[in-house]
């Protein structure tokens, strides 16, 4: 199926998304809609619209959108990844799925990818309207951000790039994914070999990001609110072998009942992106239809 072209707004700003809609859906019918959130540097068209259409193949309404900022959605500078918006863009994404005449406001999830996994959770921590929450690959950027360059030189720069950009400057900005060498870790190996190529590339995802996002990231906790989720259920979904496991494994340590850690066996962060959406949605699917 084909998706469908919807805006909404958000923070003053308006959002492009794809709404899913079940081939089998009739007239009238009140299905359980699931939001999914794609992962940092990441837009609808790719890992966030396929288990989009794999939900909706199993009878949810499905909404995947473009953070603030990000692909086809408004805002400027472009490419600010700021956690904070992004969970007032979740929220809203769940005004907008919640008010579609096709779905049930009682029964709607949210679905988070990597970044995404980490927003799903600390927007649904405050917002009682998310009845089931799921992660794939889930990171906390806040927590992922904090291994990269020094914090005090890039805490400097995002700074003096604000006031340079409010005098009319141009905004500075940072690759998602850095020159690949010798000694890269396999995430940003494997987030090559999925961004900038024919394998998951778009031409919105432009592996950019400003560098003022960092000292917005660097104050972001994913789990700071975690067991407010309680006692609505949580789904993490991870690779046995990706180098992020530990953020669904903090996150399952911090949350409180019910929780899962499902873990896909050999498999990397990256794999869950696409080579194994189909094995992923059988879970998502049985945790789904439990639970909404």
């Amino acid at each position: 199926m084909a998706p469908i072209d919807v805006s909404f707004p958000s923070n003053h700003v308006k959002l492009a998304g794809h709404l899913y809609v079940p081939t089998s859906y009739r007239q009238g019918e009140k299905l359980p809609g699931v939001i999914v959130l794609h992962p940092g540097g990441g837009v609808k068209e790719q890992t966030a619209g396929a288990y989009a259409q794999e939900l909706a193949n199993q009878g949810f309404v499905a909404l995947a959108f473009d953070r603030t900022s990000q692909g086809a959605s408004e805002g400027t500078p472009r490419c600010v990844e700021d956690p904070f918006a992004s969970l007032e863009d979740a929220k809203s994404a769940v005004t907008f799925l919640s008010a579609n005449d096709k779905v049930d406001p009682k029964r709607v999830g949210i679905l988070g990818i990597c970044a995404g996994g980490g927003y799903s959770i600390a927007a649904s921590s405050t917002d009682s309207r998310v009845k089931a929450i799921a992660t794939v690959s889930m990171v906390d950027v806040g927590l992922l951000f904090a291994g990269s360059l020094p914090k005090e030189v890039l805490l400097a720069q995002s700074g003096e790039n604000r006031i340079e950009y409010s005098k009319g400057g141009e905004v500075k900005y940072l690759p998602y994914i850095p020159e690949i060498k010798e000694d890269s870790i396999v995430l940003m190996r494997e987030a090559a070999d999925y961004y900038l190529t024919p394998r998951g590339g778009h031409k919105n995802s432009v592996n950019k990001f400003a560098l003022w996002s960092y000292d917005t990231i660097a104050a972001y906790d994913s789990f700071s609110k975690i067991e407010r989720l309680s006692p609505r259920p949580l789904l993490l979904v991870a690779g046995s072998a990706a180098d992020t496991l530990d953020h669904s494994k903090m996150a399952f340590a911090k949350a409180g009942e019910p929780k899962e850690l499902f873990t896909i066996g050999g498999a990397t962060h990256i794999d869950l992106y696409d080579r194994k959406v189909g094995e992923v949605s059988v879970k998502l699917t049985d945790f789904f239809k439990k639970h909404l």
